[in-house]
Parts: C-alpha cells; structure tokens; sequence
C-alpha cells in the first residue's frame, strides 16, 4: 500500500511496515516518523529519542538492508498465559538473518521486563522467527556509529550526475583512497563529496577504520557497481 500522489507529480513514501501505529505525539517523551530507503523511501515510526537514535545506527549499517519497526510477537507466560510483545526494531541483514530489538532506557529495564524479554526471546528463536533478538539501551549506543549514520542520512537523496561520477571514479579505484581524493577526482565540490559518502551508505564503499566520516577517512570499494 502507498501513499497517493501529491499534485504536482510528488509521492509521499510507503507507509510503515508496523504492526501497530506509533504514538502521533505525546506530552510525555519524544515522538516522531523518518523515512528509509532508496527513492520515495518508507516510513518508519519512532516513539522515543533513543529510538530515533538505535533506528539511524541499525539502519545504516554496513550488514543492514532493511529495518521495520513494532513487530509483534505472542509469547506464554509461565502459566501458559499469551501475551503479544510489540519488537521495537527488526534488521534484516545482508545474509538473511533477522534480529529483534527491544529498545528501552536503563533505567526502564526492570527485573520483570527483563523476564518478560528472555521468554520473548527463547520463544521467537526456538519459533525461526528471529535468528537473534537483543536490549539495546543508551549505553549501547556508539557515539561514532551515530556521527556516520546521522551523515549518511542527511546526504540520502540521489543526485543524479554526481552519483554517475561518482560511480566511474569508485570504478576505477584500485586499494585504498580518500573520501577527499575522490571528491577531488569527481569534482563538482560539496556536491560530490555527497557523492562520494552515499556511496557508503549503499554499501560500495567502506571506511577503513571506525572513525567519523571526514574527508581524510580512508575507504576501500567492496561491492561492484552496476
């Protein structure tokens, strides 16, 4: 299902892929929708700010290629009593697993959610519907993998002429370069050095080391353009 078209030719991205709609706003805590993916791209709804944060360092992963969020899930209490636990995050990654996130603040993970958690994720393995399922609270959160995720989202829009350019100077790469060398061989300035870091977002390219994405980070081509 999409969303129509606006006037003037501009389509609105997919809807969420949840299985029950996030909170629209909330006097409480932090609400809101981004949009992931190529193109019009898909919502993803988000009801938190650690969620915005897990969702960008997920999402923009080298081993990711799709993120859904608020996918449910039945699961038996001790007494057999069933329950449906809303997963916060699933990844689906290059090799095909799938892995479960609850995202939670520390402070939130009481001794009960924890047990509730450990059912949901023997249960779900044992099922085949997750290969893994994990907490992800803030002190997981990688302040360098949210640096390079928040950057490569902001460039996600394509453009068209430095991405061609882009792509026949990654062609041409042999080892190691620059994310700055290559702007320099594309040319056309901020624009394809846009170029050159969405390139990574895609998954053609990756840094070197775990740094945050500048123009003297090294980079090396790991999957062939077409």
């Amino acid at each position: 299902m999409s969303y129509p078209f606006l006037p003037g030719g501009i389509r609105l991205p997919e809807v969420s892929a949840g299985n029950r709609s996030t909170q629209v706003a909330s006097k409480a805590h932090f609400t809101g929708h981004i949009t992931f993916g190529e193109g019009h791209g898909r919502d993803v709804g988000l009801e938190s700010n650690l969620e915005e944060k897990v969702a960008l360092i997920l999402r923009y992963a080298p081993t990711t290629v799709d993120l859904v969020e608020q996918q449910a899930f039945e699961w038996y209490d001790a007494d057999g009593e069933c329950y449906t636990h809303y997963v916060d995050l699933v990844c689906r990654l290059r090799d095909g697993r799938r892995i479960g996130y609850a995202v939670r603040p520390i402070h939130r993970v009481s001794a009960g959610y924890e047990d509730e958690l450990a059912r949901v994720k023997h249960q779900s393995l044992s099922q085949g519907v997750f290969d893994d399922f994990r907490l992800f609270t803030e002190r997981d959160v990688c302040p360098v993998a949210l640096h390079n995720a928040t950057h490569l989202h902001s460039v996600r829009i394509a453009e068209p002429d430095a991405d061609k350019a882009a792509a026949e100077v990654i062609g041409m790469m042999r080892g190691v370069e620059t994310i700055g060398a290559l702007r320099d061989r594309i040319g056309m300035e901020g624009t394809g050095l846009r170029a050159v870091v969405r390139h990574i977002g895609s998954g053609h390219l990756q840094l070197l080391r775990q740094e945050k994405i500048s123009e003297t980070s090294q980079v090396i081509r790991v999957m062939a353009l077409h």
